[in-house]
């Protein structure tokens, strides 16, 4: 019985946090005081980590503004709650999290 209630744990524990970023995507939020926007946040971020792969060629396609917010549920779950993306760089956790609120306030 303890072997079954200490796996249990362990399996609602790792769908609750990713342990690769520490990021709950259920307490992802979208601030009431943002000043995120596409202008001034959105457009750097996607084009510095993600357009070298996602312009046009790989899906999702990530190239208009259009395009990102189509794609927000996957680029959280593999962005911010997860480190599958982008490849190959060292994103910060607080930049995860950064890009989460964004994507929370709809990737205004």
């Amino acid at each position: 019985m303890f072997r079954i209630a200490v796996l249990v744990s362990l399996v609602v524990g790792a769908c609750a946090t990713d342990s690769s970023t520490g990021i709950d995507p259920s307490a992802i939020t979208c601030p009431p005081e943002s000043t995120l926007s596409y202008e001034n946040y959105g457009q750097l971020v996607i084009e510095e980590q993600c357009l070298s792969c996602h312009a046009s060629k790989e899906r999702p396609k990530l190239g208009t503004l259009e395009d990102v917010r189509a794609s927000r549920q996957p680029i959280m779950r593999t962005a911010v709650s997860s480190t599958s993306m982008p490849r190959g760089t060292g994103m910060l956790l607080e930049e995860r999290q950064i890009l989460g609120e964004w994507l929370a306030c709809g990737a205004p």
